[in-house]
């Protein structure tokens, strides 16, 4: 009874394989698609947005170029100097500047979570090395979509010490989506 059962299965899984020849390359072509890399003087930055999910994707009112336009305004209004720069891709951002307490004339535990030490958070008295890149892509009917994604370590200002890895609030994302399109919004008046 054994044997019938798995030669049935067999069977079964090989017909299933066999049928979606044509559908196995659809989802290789989207992944391609979700995947950025970007050369830097530092090296390559690779980002699979797809399997990462590490990041924030706001849709923009706003046609990718007006977007691409507006989102060096943003960064330069947080003080974060761009490093990152690829036009033909829409990725803008940095590999990584150090900031001290804040960022963009708010507290950095508004942006990230670095733990805490004796009761104060340590985004907030570390130094916060922090690495954000954002890409604008097309959604469809002429507008956009801004994917941000921001990443932080920290560390103790006197003391040599091992980096501690912070976690994103979200915050920054989003004040970066709201910064492009208030921007990109204005200078299409």
């Amino acid at each position: 009874m054994r044997v019938p059962f798995i030669a049935t299965a067999l069977v079964l899984c090989a017909c299933a394989s066999g049928s979606g020849g044509s559908t196995n390359e659809t989802p290789m072509m989207q992944q391609r698609l979700e995947y950025t890399r970007v050369e830097t003087p530092s090296g390559p930055i690779e980002i699979d947005w797809e399997r990462e999910r590490t990041f924030d994707e706001t849709k923009l009112l706003v046609s990718v170029d007006k977007a691409w336009a507006a989102l060096p305004a943003a960064f330069g209004e947080l003080g974060i100097e761009p490093s990152i720069l690829d036009s033909k891709q829409h990725v803008f951002g940095n590999s990584g500047s150090t900031f001290r307490r804040e960022m963009g004339r708010q507290r950095l535990s508004k942006y990230f979570d670095c733990g805490s030490t004796a009761g104060m958070s340590n985004s907030d008295t570390y130094d916060v090395i922090v690495r954000v890149i954002s890409q604008i892509i097309p959604a469809g009917e002429g507008l956009s979509s801004l994917r941000t994604q921001a990443e932080a370590t920290a560390h103790a200002n006197a003391v040599a010490g091992q980096q501690v890895r912070c976690a994103s609030t979200g915050e920054l994302e989003r004040r970066i989506a709201s910064m492009t399109s208030a921007q990109a919004l204005r200078a299409g008046s």
